[in-house]
């Protein structure tokens, strides 16, 4: 019985200490939102949220070539990862938990992420923020939280596209 109680007690312990995207497959990304003044007053005056969606893509392999879409890509996963945050920034956690491992046997080079963030579309339909785009080697995104700056469209902010 101790020893039972040990094993599961050392397992919890190594569950809980694996970092986030070994825990998730090793697809995880983690991000920081950051507002511009302008757009922290607006989302926080019209309560308004922030959402992050991602995909995951990779060049396909010979055995993959039939398998690519129209843009030429394998696309790993049915359908965009979504995560919602409040309108006042901060950490994102993007999982991977809709990638098809079995679709990375149709891909050469590195796998992709592509994340955008935009607003939550609660208080309106329309999107109202213009933020840095993540569009890359997922190894690349990994390296550290990426921190995505968001500004009101209206403020014409300059954007990049990390890593």
């Amino acid at each position: 019985m101790k020893l039972d109680c040990v094993i599961v007690a050392t397992a919890m312990l190594l569950i809980f200490s694996v970092p986030g995207s070994a825990q998730d497959g090793g697809m995880g990304v983690d991000i920081n939102v950051s507002l511009s003044k302008k757009a922290a007053a607006k989302l926080a005056a019209d309560k308004e949220g922030i959402a992050a969606f991602a995909s995951y893509y990779g060049d396909p392999s010979k055995k993959g070539q039939k398998h690519a879409d129209e843009m030429g890509q394998i696309d790993l996963s049915p359908t965009d990862e979504w995560v919602e945050i409040s309108g006042k920034g901060g950490p994102i956690h993007i999982s991977g938990k809709l990638v098809d491992p079995k679709l990375l046997q149709w891909v050469d080079g590195p796998v992709k992420i592509n994340v955008n963030v935009i607003s939550g579309r609660k208080s309106s339909s329309n999107n109202i923020l213009t933020c840095d785009l993540i569009d890359g080697p997922l190894s690349e995104a990994q390296k550290s939280p990426l921190t995505v700056h968001c500004g009101l469209i209206t403020e014409n902010p300059q954007t990049k596209t990390l890593p």
